[in-house]
């Protein structure tokens, strides 16, 4: 579920673009609810300056706020790449608070990126290009909801997703990490 117009599929891309950019941010959700799973995926930004990210164990608010999710985000845009937000909750839950980390190093900027995401209970880890970014351990975070990509308020953007892989129940442990 998402905005018309916004979100297309291209050469077997989800496509989310925007050429005057956006008031308030908008998701393309799945209606499949998962709770321990692998996700492995590929992510483009263009421009790497802008913001997006991929919503886990996540909801849709209602109302006058049903453009907005709450739940956890895999960040990406400069400054963001590989940090881990609570979209319409806590906030930034990765790096941990006083630990100024950025992970800007480790992105192909706009290009391809291959993110891994791993939950299991109240763990989630994530890795960037093989590189482990975060490592949360947290009894607040859901433990169960759907997934959605996102583009973020602000300025033009485009942004790119393709080669999802999804695996329910899985070990844990990563398999992308170098």
């Amino acid at each position: 579920r998402g905005v018309e117009g916004l979100w297309s599929v291209q050469n077997g891309e989800i496509v989310g673009k925007t050429e005057k950019g956006l008031k308030q941010n908008e998701f393309l959700a799945s209606r499949l609810v998962v709770s321990d799973f692998r996700l492995t995926l590929k992510a483009k930004l263009v421009p790497n300056t802008e913001n997006s990210g991929i919503q886990i164990r996540s909801e849709r608010l209602s109302g006058n706020q049903a453009h907005e999710m709450r739940g956890c985000q895999v960040d990406m845009g400069q400054g963001w790449w590989g940090k881990l937000y609570e979209e319409s909750g806590r906030g930034l839950l990765w790096p941990p608070k006083g630990q100024q980390t950025s992970y800007d190093q480790f992105v192909n900027k706009g290009e391809w990126n291959t993110y891994e995401i791993l939950a299991v209970g109240n763990k989630i880890r994530t890795a960037l290009n093989g590189k482990l970014c975060v490592d949360l351990e947290d009894d607040k975070i859901a433990k169960s909801g759907v997934i959605a990509v996102q583009v973020h308020s602000g300025g033009p953007t485009e942004v790119r997703f393709k080669d999802f892989e999804l695996e329910v129940n899985p070990k844990w442990e990563m398999k992308t990490v170098k």
